[in-house]
This record gives C-alpha cells, structure tokens and sequence, in this order.
C-alpha cells in the first residue's frame, strides 16, 4: 500500500517535529474549546453574547497569529471550524432558542375570541385567597399571546374556570397537586403541568419550587404566574421573569385587572394583556 502523499513520512528529526507541534495544537484547542463551552453553559444570555464577542476577536487574532507563526495546523483548523461554529452557537443557545420561537406562536391566530367570556378576575382572586387562607400551595399560569400548547400537551383539561375547580385541582389529597393549573381563554386547559424553573441565580434562594417554575415559565413566555406559598401562604405574582411577592386581595384584584380587562378591551384572543 503506498503512504498517502498528505501525510509526512516518519523518520527525520524535522517529521517528528512536524507531528508534534500539530498534537499541541490539537490539544491546545480542544483544551480552549473545552473550558469556553463549559463557561458559556453557566451564564445568561447576555455574558454569552459578550462572551462570544471576545471569542471571535480571539479567533481572528489566532489566526493572523497562526499565518505569521507558519502554524499550518491551527490556521487550517480555524478555518475549518468557521461552519462548525454555527452549530456550536445553536448549541449554546438552545433555550434563548427556543424561547424564541415559543414566542412567534403569538404571532397567529389562536381561535375563537373571549371577548364574550365572564371576568376571571373575581374567580382567581376568590380561589387564590381562599387557597392562602387555608396554606394550600397552588401555581396558576394565565396564557397571553404566547402559545403553551407543548406544557399542555403534557396535561390536557378543558372544563370551566371556577374557584370550586381550581380549589379542587389544588387541594393536598389532588393527584395534581403538585403541578401547575393553565388558563387558557377564561378556561381551565391544563392540570397537573410540569413547568421549566429559572436558572436565574438570583432566585435560587427561593424555597421550594412553585416559585422557581414560576418565574421560568414568565421568563419563557409572556404568561402570568400566581403562586401560593404552602408554608406560608403569601401570595406571588411572576410577570417577564420578575417575582412580585407578599400581595393582598387589593394588589391582585388590580394587577389581574389590568392585564386581564385591558385585553378584553384590545380583542387579544386570550383575554390577558400582553
């Protein structure tokens, strides 16, 4: 079998060189690559912008460096690895993502109009101070423009939207208990929903996780999230990744009202402010 011609014959001083030089260089950037994936995995979305800024200043200057070194290897690999850098980015980026195209749902029709549907505002309310009152955890997601047909999907329930309902979907011996309730058009279409929780480390403190799922489904999607402690009772409300804690009936009544009867007004499908 003849050696393939792209591939130096060993033997001479200058050979062993050769391959060496191409294994640190190898190694150099897989020991790069390696550390600059493991870091952009621990930061938001905005390091990673920065961080993926820097990076490709470095990258540049590498590879001027390389070509003025006559370091072959790494000028190549750099040069290569400019395709694969587009599928590294998609990796990196995955939830902003699909954060993304969750929210383009809000762009197209979602059916028939709840313009003709009872104010929610009296029933949440009523279920949620009740629910307080009796330190029952409870995790209510009110959909707006953005779609949440896949957390649905997972926990499918079309019945009216009342206090009784929410209050019984809520209650400790509930097999659905635990999850989260969504409304959808001033009904109930999903119970017992696993939500995704935040990565923010600001909130990492918050006990349990009703709280956390909150905050990650409002940071997500434009949805509102009214929580219900079970240790204590208090009352939080999640709006764009932000945590409003410790409301009164009179702060829920105008907080609701302002998002749910301002969309009434505008004609969005849901029926909740975007």
């Amino acid at each position: 079998m003849n050696w393939p011609v792209w591939l130096p014959r060993m033997g001479a001083g200058g050979d062993f060189a050769y391959w060496a030089r191409t294994l640190i260089e190898i190694g150099i950037l897989w020991v790069v690559m390696y550390l600059l994936l493991s870091a952009l995995e621990r930061i938001s979305a905005g390091g990673k912008i920065k961080g993926i800024s820097i990076f490709l200043a470095l990258v540049v200057a590498a590879w001027m460096g390389a070509r003025l070194l006559s370091l072959h290897a790494i000028s190549w690999l750099i040069q290569a690895s400019i395709g694969a850098g587009a599928i590294v980015l998609v990796v990196v980026f995955q939830p902003e993502l699909r954060r993304l195209f969750s929210r383009m749902g809000g762009f197209f029709p979602q059916g028939a109009d709840a313009a003709g549907a009872a104010d929610p505002v009296p029933v949440l309310v009523e279920a949620i101070e009740y629910l307080s009152s009796k330190r029952i955890g409870a995790l209510i997601v009110l959909e707006r423009k953005d779609l949440l047909d896949d957390h649905v999907a997972s926990a499918p329930l079309d019945c009216q939207l009342t206090a009784k309902a929410l209050i019984a979907l809520f209650w400790k011996d509930s097999p659905l208990h635990d999850g989260a309730v969504v409304v959808r058009r001033g009904r109930i279409a999903g119970a017992g929903v696993i939500l995704p929780l935040t990565d923010n480390p600001e909130y990492k403190s918050l006990p349990g996780t009703r709280h956390r799922a909150a905050i990650g489904i409002s940071e997500d999607t434009d949805a509102l999230a009214l929580v219900v402690s079970e240790e204590t009772g208090t009352i939080s409300l999640a709006d764009r990744g932000r945590l409003m804690r410790g409301l009164s009936r009179q702060d829920l009544e105008i907080l609701l009202g302002r998002s749910l009867r301002a969309a009434r007004l505008r004609g969005h499908g849901n029926g909740v402010a975007p």
